[in-house]
């Protein structure tokens, strides 16, 4: 069946010119109904409520079916752009939404969801994931029960709380739907289910699903005569496999159209990050010693961290990128020279969205700031810029050229350090309760000008760790740190919740040490060592630590890991991931880890397994996504240690020791 076929039999028209419902079937064999839903001018905004004015099925290059619809509200000048694709063999479906004010006064939209969707019948379990600062991605689950299970994010960055992403599985149909939205503002979601009239029938009632942008103050909306709405895409998909299953329809959605690629990343480039060593602190003599021994050990960007500009304070300065005479008395030149010399690739630490209180940045324009009740809004020690002010892209964009040009950039962490909430002063009448959303809209369009105007330059996304980590923002960069939680115990759990929303190659993390000054307890046997290194290799790989105290051993220990993940790294960076054991716990974590990555094709896989506290020292793990016919080499660690049928590893499975807890091996497997 052609593309352009498929899409015209996944939804369903009622006659007479009225839109109901669309009707997609799946594998349960019921109806999934997408229906419009919503609120403007105390007016619905069902289904019902529409009249359609066009429909046309296109199809895109690599396949991309695309269903648009246009509607007409009956009572309200609104008119609504409805988009669907359905993403090649992916899987995956999105929707677009645009609402257009085709009257002569201003229309206020109360609530405009992303996804309104209700499914058939059955038990359902939800999955949805959670956490603050140093906790990201924990997965829960909960049984959808009568009444209604709502979260949401109000503190301005979309994954401070919760991110933006469900798993609803139908234990009935054994039916997984998968959901995430793309955003990187405040946004509300619920998962409900109305109780039915007659004991015991529960189950037949549909669940609700609601995923939307929250607007400013918790309100509506005001889309002026004759402008747009944007609604954030909503991407969907369905499996009658497991969660791992629908995740890696998303995965594969991800890496093929979503996040930007760049050869600068490719392979995924082994960082080393100045910041834990000396946290702001730093002098040339420093970053030179720090840059010799990573160049040695295998890094291939150096990336001076923050602090590297502040005279004081790092913090109340942001936005004055001007090299600390102090620290770098011939200028970050020096520095940037320096690690070119030494065969690595020079990056630099910025947070352009902010500006600290005793910069010379905000004196000068602290109109620039959002602001409430007249004044800028100030969390702690700085303010952010508002990206929706044509003259704080200008003043961005200036800052970027001249670093990327001075200190000839490869790479640059845009980091995002504060809270904003969800109430602003308006910008006059004009896009009332849409302040957050107007900055984050026009910060993607510029990170985009960025990507163009500097195409060798990796970007990467930060934001306190993981808290603004989304597919909205991920379109937008290469990279993105995963959490600064850098506890290696901890960092089990937080990888394994990456590599479950995300697809790997964007999930960085590095090695950093015993403690979070960076040091490594050299006292400590060689299968602790490695351990360090092989729980960040789960995505992209770096290291941030006191390497000029490490013992002769250590380093030794630390170029064969280095060397073993880049023989790995581009199975990691390209793979389906599936998740062999339930995510340990972020604290006092127990028994085995376990992910294994595995190529489009079958042929080539990596298994990343950890032996945690209390537990027997062996575990057979049954793979998954092999090819049953092939012959695979088992190295393990770097060493061959024989040859296994594809069929035996995931019936019989692969047995793997470790014989003390804290140990990880790493085990590739090639098919000949």
């Amino acid at each position: 069946m052609s593309t352009r076929d498929r899409i015209l039999s996944l939804y369903a028209f009622a006659p007479l010119n009225k839109l109901e419902t669309f009707k997609s079937s799946h594998p349960g064999g019921k109806p999934i109904y997408f229906d419009l839903s919503g609120l403007a001018e105390n007016e619905p905004l069902s289904a019902d409520a529409f009249e359609i004015v066009s429909t046309e099925a296109t199809t895109e290059q690599h396949d991309i079916g695309v269903l648009t619809v246009k509607l007409h509200h009956r009572l309200l000048p609104l008119e609504v752009i409805l988009k669907y694709k359905a993403w090649g063999d992916t899987g995956v479906f999105t929707r677009d939404m645009t609402f257009v004010n085709r009257g002569q006064k201003p229309l206020s939209l109360a609530s405009t969801p992303s996804l309104s969707l209700t499914l058939p019948g059955g038990e359902y379990t939800l999955r949805y994931l959670y956490g603050g600062w140093g906790e990201e991605r924990q997965l829960a689950e909960r049984k959808v029960e009568a009444g209604s299970f709502t979260i949401h994010s109000v503190k301005g960055r979309s994954t401070n709380g919760f991110a933006p992403w469900l798993s609803l599985r139908n234990e009935d149909t054994q039916t997984e739907y998968l959901a995430e939205l793309a955003w990187s503002g405040n946004w509300d979601m619920s998962v409900s289910r109305e109780p039915n009239s007659w004991p015991g029938a529960l189950r037949e009632r549909g669940v609700d699903v609601m995923m939307a942008v929250h607007f400013d103050f918790g309100g509506a909306y005001q889309i002026s005569s004759g402008t747009e709405f944007v609604v954030p895409r909503i991407a969907f998909t369905v499996s009658s496999g497991d969660m791992d299953d629908a995740a890696n329809e998303m995965h594969r959605y991800q890496r093929q159209f979503v996040f930007p690629h760049t050869q600068v990343n490719h392979p995924l480039l082994v960082q080393f990050n100045s910041w834990y060593p000396y946290q702001g602190k730093i002098t040339i003599e420093d970053t030179k010693r720090l840059a010799d021994q990573a160049a040695a050990l295998g890094a291939e960007v150096f990336v001076q961290d923050a602090g590297w500009y502040n005279q004081v304070d790092w913090s109340e300065e942001l936005g004055d990128y001007q090299a600390d005479p102090k620290a770098f008395p011939h200028g970050l030149e020096e520095l940037a020279n320096y690690v070119r010399n030494n065969g690595m690739k020079f990056g630099l630490w910025v947070e352009i969205e902010n500006a600290g209180i005793q910069s010379r940045l905000f004196h000068e324009h602290s109109g620039w700031c959002l602001s409430y009740n007249g004044k800028p809004l100030i969390f702690s020690d700085r303010c952010q810029l508002d990206f929706s002010n044509a003259e704080v892209r200008a003043w961005a964009t200036a800052t970027v050229d001249r670093l990327v040009q001075q200190y000839g950039l490869s790479w640059i962490k845009i980091d995002y350090n504060i809270d904003i909430g969800d109430r602003f002063d308006p910008h006059g009448d004009e896009g009332l309760g849409g302040v957050l959303y107007q900055h984050i809209i026009h910060y993607y369009r510029w990170l985009d000008e960025i990507r163009v105007k500097h195409p060798d330059l990796t970007i990467e996304n930060c934001a306190s760790g993981g808290l603004r980590f989304d597919t909205g923002i991920l379109a937008h960069v290469h990279t993105n740190w995963l959490s600064d939680n850098v506890d290696p115990i901890a960092s089990l759990a937080l990888g394994y919740g990456c590599s479950l929303q995300f697809s790997p190659e964007v999930c960085n993390h590095w090695m950093v040490g015993d403690t979070d000054q960076g040091a490594v307890d050299v006292s400590k046997p060689e299968g602790w060592w490695s351990f360090l290194f092989r729980v960040p290799m789960n995505g992209q790989f770096g290291f941030s630590s006191r390497v000029f105290q490490w013992s002769p051993a250590l380093q030794e220990d630390a170029h064969s890991n280095i060397a073993l993940y880049k023989n790995v790294r581009e199975i990691i960076a390209g793979a389906d991931v599936y998740h062999l054991t339930p995510q340990p716990k972020l604290i006092r974590p127990t028994g085995w880890m376990a992910l294994q990555y595995v190529n489009d094709d079958g042929k080539m896989s990596v298994v990343a397994a950890y032996r945690l506290q209390d537990d027997l020292g062996e575990q057979v793990f049954r793979l998954r996504g092999l090819d049953a016919k092939r012959s695979y080499e088992v190295t393990r660690d770097g060493h061959s240690v024989g040859y296994v049928t594809g069929a035996d590893l995931m019936k019989i499975g692969l047995t793997i020791r470790l014989d003390e807890p804290w140990r990880a091996s790493i085990v590739e497997l090639r098919g000949q």
